[in-house]
């Protein structure tokens, strides 16, 4: 499984506290793995939530007040993770 990390979420990991970037990766691993062994979107045991209106087709991963949001394509193996930040600036 690949998981792609588009420039704002990198420039947001950089920038973050180490607990924090500790933290979203640790649950990014947990969609990783689950998605590899059981072919699902773990939404309950990680706080996901598909997203409506202009966000149509994407996944919102919660991690505190941080919000990832991201694509899954569960055919091809691959997790494209498109912005991470605070969740009144994400939405924007």
């Amino acid at each position: 499984m690949a998981i792609k990390f588009r420039k704002q979420a990198v420039k947001f990991l950089q920038k973050a506290y180490a607990e924090d970037a500790s933290k979203i990766q640790g649950a990014l691993r947990q969609l990783i793995i689950t998605v590899e062994e059981q072919g699902i979107i773990p939404f309950n045991d990680l706080d996901i939530k598909k997203m409506k209106g202009e966000w149509e087709g994407f996944y919102r991963l919660r991690v505190g007040k941080n919000r990832v949001v991201f694509t899954v394509r569960i055919d091809s193996g691959e997790v494209d993770v498109y912005t991470i930040g605070a969740r009144g600036d994400v939405y924007n």
